[in-house]
């Protein structure tokens, strides 16, 4: 229930959205709003993703330890790596649908309700896919493999939930306290920690906007690509814990 209800939450507004310039033809993707456009809306998703992959991640592997299923798996032609791959790759397909469904929705939708016509709208926002592509990437990476991660330490879903979690808020509180109440020389570098920080301000950086001007990453003076790096870093750093775990497992 819990991750079809996200799901709901992920396209809703997109939907309203839509429904709205439908009947109000001053109401638009450049209009003041919560959502107001491709790079605002994922604020909205990104929120929704990090609660899904909580949820999914630990549904995904835990189960199999706990039941004795990896070694049904392993008694057949199937290598750790690729029981990994299949459930990674099951994870960032809907974590990137979670991102790209409620963006093709309000982008064809503003098309068919534009002035200039259908076409012409498609062809004269095509600038806004290639960011709209490279945001999806930069939260599928931020959020899930950390995510599997967890779930690969962890033995029940509750607890790898929790933990997860955990690790983003206490992670941006504790940046947050580093960064405003130390002065020590370097002590802004502690916004790293903010990791669920680091890709809104990328997004950010990508759209052009300043969206997350406010987080402790921007405050702290840090550059865009600090965020990138890290994201990165982190991503790297949990596949290959997750398949050197599972090597031993299987």
């Amino acid at each position: 229930i819990l991750p079809w209800s996200l799901v709901v939450l992920a396209l809703l507004p997109a939907v309203v959205f839509v429904g709205f310039a439908f009947l109000l033809s001053t109401f638009s993707p450049e209009a003041e709003s919560p959502f107001g456009s491709h790079g605002d809306y994922f604020s909205i998703t990104g929120g929704v993703v990090l609660l899904f992959v909580a949820l999914a991640a630990p549904e995904l592997l835990i189960p199999d330890r706990r039941e004795g299923v990896l070694s049904i798996y392993s008694s057949r032609p199937l290598r750790p790596d690729d029981y990994m791959g299949t459930r990674s790759a099951s994870l960032l397909t809907v974590v990137a649908a979670f991102m790209l469904i409620p963006q093709v929705l309000m982008y064809i939708g503003f098309a068919a309700l534009s002035a200039d016509g259908f076409f012409s709208a498609l062809v004269s926002n095509t600038d806004e896919i290639p960011k709209i592509l490279a945001a999806t990437v930069v939260y599928a990476l931020a959020y899930a493999p950390l995510a599997l991660l967890v779930a690969t330490i962890a033995s029940r879903k509750a607890a790898a939930t929790g933990i997860y979690l955990g690790i983003m808020i206490v992670g941006a509180g504790l940046a947050a306290a580093l960064v405003e109440a130390t002065t020590l020389p370097g002590s802004r570098y502690a916004a790293i920690l903010a990791v669920d920080g680091h890709p809104d301000y990328v997004r950010d950086w990508i759209f052009g906007t300043t969206g997350s001007s406010e987080t402790t990453i921007a405050n702290a003076g840090l550059d865009p690509w600090v965020s990138l790096v890290m994201i990165a870093i982190v991503a790297v750093a949990s596949s290959v814990f997750v398949v050197w775990r599972y090597r031993r497992l299987m």
